[in-house]
Order: structure tokens, then sequence, then C-alpha cells
């Protein structure tokens, strides 16, 4: 069995990626940041292990784990400073931090929890009382406000290749299960079996909990799948994507068994004109407000307006939400190029089942690149 090779130095789009923290810690007076949030100490380091911290540095970055991920950290990012703590995790924080010596650390609010924060803070202070008699200077810690979260919805070279992968991956799994789709197969069975062709071409799991919803239940937007049976002359819903190495796909494709009634016939055209005009209409300097509002026209003048109430799209990466959010209800801002975002359109009819079409988007330089190709016609939707 081959040994693991060891990565003895930061690859050059990590550096790139650590110096656009450091410039934002110098923005805001910081003199390290606190990873708490995996994706985020991922990102920068590609160190995957759990239950860790990092602190980034204006010269050095330092990770904090325990034994179980010791030999991964090495493998994984063996240039970093690393620390097997064996007590707790406060405790370990706030030694490195009074040796290199830090006075103002930054943590992402939205990530970092409350016990994470109060344990380093008693750390601190229990720290700040033993060493009274030499030295009185605090440390602040300063609740960032997705500082982290902002980098990230930019994405390298390097995390484009990765996001093609993974819905390639998620492509080829869709195609090894839509053909063998019968009916009086249930939810469970069919999330199962996508899931299991994730995994067998490289994924290492789905991105997010599978959902296939049969019938009425594709009207609920995050349905989780049950031992409902698919149905002849019913819609069925598919929302399913791929993490591979550590980056995700998201895709849903609504297909249509048997006969199909000409009400859930229309709303999928109109789900589909929504969706196609909002990709056509994407591009560098459309605001998020702007995509969302352009396909939610569509559905509002063919008089579905309240049956879609959810956002048209949003980033992925490293997380499955990401920035930026094509929501009315969220901050509006342009979109830039390296971008990735989902355009995913539905009309959901309570009682009587929905329609959603989601692909994943590229914003480029002169436009966007549709990533994802799977067929979304309607005829190519329509199972017999």
């Amino acid at each position: 069995m081959p040994i693991p090779t060891v990565v003895s130095r930061a690859k050059a789009y990590l550096k790139a990626r650590q110096k656009s923290v450091r410039d934002a810690m110098k923005e805001l007076s910081l003199d390290a940041i606190m990873l708490t949030h995996p994706p985020d100490l991922a990102y920068l380091s590609n160190f995957t292990g759990e239950d860790s911290i990092g602190l980034i540095t204006a010269k050095d970055f330092f990770l904090i784990t325990d034994f179980r991920y010791k030999e991964q950290a090495h493998i994984e990012a063996g240039w970093l400073n690393v620390t097997v703590r064996d007590g707790k995790m406060g405790d370990a924080v706030a030694k490195i931090v009074a040796d290199a010596k830090l006075r103002r650390i930054g943590f992402e609010a939205n990530f970092t929890t409350v016990g994470q924060v109060d344990a380093v803070q008693t750390a601190l202070k229990t720290q700040a009382k033993e060493k009274a008699h030499k030295e009185d200077k605090t440390v602040e810690l300063v609740p960032l406000d997705n500082v982290m979260v902002k980098i990230r919805r930019v994405k390298d070279d390097n995390e484009i290749d990765l996001i093609r992968k993974s819905i390639a991956i998620a492509e080829e799994a869709y195609e090894a299960i839509r053909g063998e789709i019968e009916v009086g197969q249930t939810e469970n069975h069919l999330a199962g079996q996508l899931v299991f062709e994730l995994r067998s071409r490289g994924a290492s799991n789905s991105s997010f909990p599978v959902i296939v919803a049969a019938g009425a239940n594709s009207s609920l937007c995050h349905y989780q799948p049950g031992e409902t049976l698919v149905q002849k002359d019913q819609p069925l819903l598919i929302d399913w994507g791929a993490l591979y190495k550590g980056y995700c796909s998201d895709l849903t494709r609504t297909l249509m068994i048997g006969r199909v009634s000409d009400r859930m016939k229309t709303i999928y055209k109109i789900v589909l004109e929504a969706q196609m005009t909002a990709i056509n209409f994407l591009r560098p300097g459309v605001t998020t407000h702007q995509a969302d509002r352009i396909a939610r026209d569509v559905i509002d003048r063919a008089g579905f307006k309240e049956f879609f109430g959810h956002g048209l799209g949003h980033g992925i990466g490293r997380d499955i939400h990401e920035l930026p959010s094509m929501n009315k209800n969220m901050q509006d801002e342009e979109l830039r190029p390296g971008m990735i975002v989902t355009v995913e359109p539905g009309i959901y009819l309570p009682g009587e089942g929905g329609v959603r079409i989601e692909d994943d988007v590229l914003i480029t330089h002169s436009g966007c690149e549709l990533l994802s190709g799977l067929d979304k016609s309607f005829e190519g939707c329509h199972l017999e």
C-alpha cells in the first residue's frame, strides 16, 4: 500500500487566498483571524479535518487539532504550524495567542459558537491573571460579518475545475438512475441509489441530503424523501448534488411520469422559460435583485406569483449555500466574474405538485457559462 505524499509547502493558489485574507485583516486592523468554520479552514489550507481551529496571522498559519487528525494534517497540509492539543481547545488557542503576541483577533460571528468564544475568552483571562505581574495587555476578540464568505464568493481556477468535476459526477449519477426509475419504487430507494451512484463515481458524498419528491410531495420545496411510491401520471422532483474534493454541485430536474395534466405541463413550461430568461440575462454587473426579478416577472405574469416564494438561486462552493444570494429579501450585490450560482425557479401547487428546474452557472468576463447540460426540455423530462 503506497504511503500518502506529504504536502510540505502551500500551493500557489493557497498563498493567493491567504494574501486576500491578510489584506482584509490589515484593513480591519486585526492581528489574526480565528477560523472555526471547516470550509474556511479548508479553503485556506486544504486541511479537511473536523473539530479543529486555524489562526492566520500576518506571517504565520497555525492549526490547533487533536490526535485524530495529527497524521491527516501532516499529509494534507504539512506546512502548517500544527499544535496537537491534549487539553481544552480554548487553552491551546490562548497559548498560541500569547506566544505570537496577538492582541486583536477576528472571528466569523455567523459560524463561531458562543461556546467557542467563551472557552477562548476564559482561557485568555486565566492566562492574563497568571502573567499579570509580567505584562498587562488585553486581547480582544472581534466578531466579523462574513469576511471569509465574501472572499470565497469569487472562485479561482482551481475551484472552478473542481466544481466542474462535481457537476459532471452529479450528471453521470443522475443519468445512471434515470432509466431505472419505475412506478412503485419508493422515494427513499431512489435517493439511496443516487447517493450510491455519486460515490461510485468519486464523490465523497452528496453535497446535501438528496431530495426525491413524488407526486404531491413535489410541492414541498425542501422535502425529505420517505416511503411514498413513485406513481404514474404524477411529477417526480429530484434535487441532488455531488461533494467532490470539498466542492459542491446542485441540480434539480422534475420528471413527468405517464400522462401529464395540462396544468402541470403549463407550469413546467413557465418555470423553464423563467430559468432560461434568467440564465440569458446573467453577466458581470447584473445585480442579484435584478436576476431574481427577471425570473420572477415571468412567473408573475403567468399568474403564479404566490407559488414561487424562494429566491432564484445562490452561490455554491465548499458550502452548498454561499454568497451571492439571488434573493429579493437578501442584500443586493453585483455579480462578478468567477462567481458560480444556481438558477432554480419553481412553482409549487399545494396538494397537487410542483416543478423546479436548477442548473449551475459560472459568471464569466463576457457573460455566463452554463456548467450543467442535462436535458430539461419538457419532452426530455417526460417518462412514459
